[in-house]
């Protein structure tokens, strides 16, 4: 049974030994019956998931250093022209509800998985994002396009976009 909780560490348990995979180079083998290998897969889970939860947090904050801290309508007037305003306000909102940290420091050229470490945003969470964003704006995001939205701004400009195709 192989348990994973991000890319650079995982355990594996099976009967008769532990093995605990540490960034990418370092093994640890444990020939234990399987109820000590068991025992020590659990601290060994949560001590790795509290380090990865804050190395997480600390690449975040060194990435938003320096930037002001904007409220949702504060942003979309700050960093957007008022015709895309109101949709950069709302995508926030709707992109605030699918991860886990504070975007009130977040620039609209911030990437998703390199910049914003969402990394863990995995393909189901991706899917309600994009079908929240449908449903707001009554558009349609088609897999091909959605592949191409790395960007805060990438998606704000094709959700404009295509109000501006379906409006009359």
């Amino acid at each position: 049974m192989k348990i994973a909780w991000n890319s650079k560490r995982w355990l594996l348990i099976s009967s008769g030994g532990a093995v605990i995979v540490l960034g990418e180079a370092t093994v640890v083998y444990w020939s234990l019956p399987w109820y000590w290998a068991v025992a020590i897969f659990i601290p060994a889970f949560f001590f790795f998931w509290i380090v990865a939860s804050k190395d997480e947090d600390e690449k975040i904050e060194a990435h938003f250093n320096g930037r002001p801290v904007l409220g949702e309508e504060e942003f979309g007037k700050h960093y957007f022209p008022a015709n895309r305003s109101l949709i950069a306000t709302k995508i926030r909102i709707i992109l605030a509800n699918h991860v886990g940290i504070d975007l009130s420091r977040m620039n609209p050229s911030d990437r998703f998985i390199e910049d914003l470490l969402m990394d863990d945003f995995d393909s189901m969470a991706t899917v309600d994002f994009a079908v929240e964003l449908e449903k707001e704006f009554q558009i349609k995001i088609p897999d091909s396009a959605a592949e191409k939205l790395t960007t805060f701004q990438s998606v704000v400009d094709y959700v404009a976009d295509a109000l501006a195709a379906k409006a009359p």
